[in-house]
């Protein structure tokens, strides 16, 4: 009998992992090319990843409530690794345009040398220290662990996404202006 998500067990071999993987791996990666625009490597990954997931969710037990088939249930899991992904593709994307507005003698790092650019880094990592503790994890939150604002005003008990947004942008400059005030300090 072949395994469904409710009566998949520890005993299920990893070869049958590997066969539903390649089985099904084809028809997602042309599904995801087509609804998402991505490459074939990245849907394949995020297939991957899918399998990963109902494996370790079968470990755990945690599938006995869901009833749909295995198909249906690794291509949710698989989209919601792409979008995750895109979100954070998005998110390097804001960072980008943030900094954008910036002059580049304030950010100092374009036609900088590698060593002058790990030099700015380190600056920025130092006085990323010097922020108060909610200003400073509000740009962690953000920039370093990928979370969506809704994620951030929950992580930081805030009202709304709009009010993590106004605070992740005023911790923003306050970030910009010291590490402004430290290069100035330098030159």
């Amino acid at each position: 009998m072949e395994p469904t998500l409710q009566n998949l067990t520890l005993g299920t071999s990893h070869a049958w992992y590997r066969a539903l993987y390649t089985e099904h791996r084809g028809a997602f990666v042309q599904w995801a090319a087509r609804q998402y625009g991505v490459r074939e490597e990245e849907a394949r990954d995020a297939f991957q990843e899918a399998v990963i997931v109902l494996y370790r969710k079968a470990q755990g037990d945690d599938l006995a409530s869901l009833n749909c088939s295995l198909r249906t249930y690794l291509f949710a899991v698989g989209r919601n690794q792409l979008l995750s992904r895109m979100r954070v593709l998005r998110k390097q994307e804001d960072l980008h345009e943030e900094f954008h507005g910036i002059p580049d003698e304030a950010l100092a790092t374009n036609g900088m040398e590698r060593q002058e650019k790990e030099a700015t880094a380190e600056l920025v990592r130092q006085r990323l220290a010097e922020l108060k503790p909610d200003d400073r994890r509000v740009l962690e939150l953000y920039y370093l662990e990928g979370k969506d604002m809704d994620a951030v005003a929950e992580a930081l008990g805030l009202k709304n996404r709009n009010v993590a947004k106004k605070k992740k942008h005023f911790a923003l400059q306050r970030l910009i202006a010291l590490v402004r005030s430290a290069k100035m300090l330098l030159l």
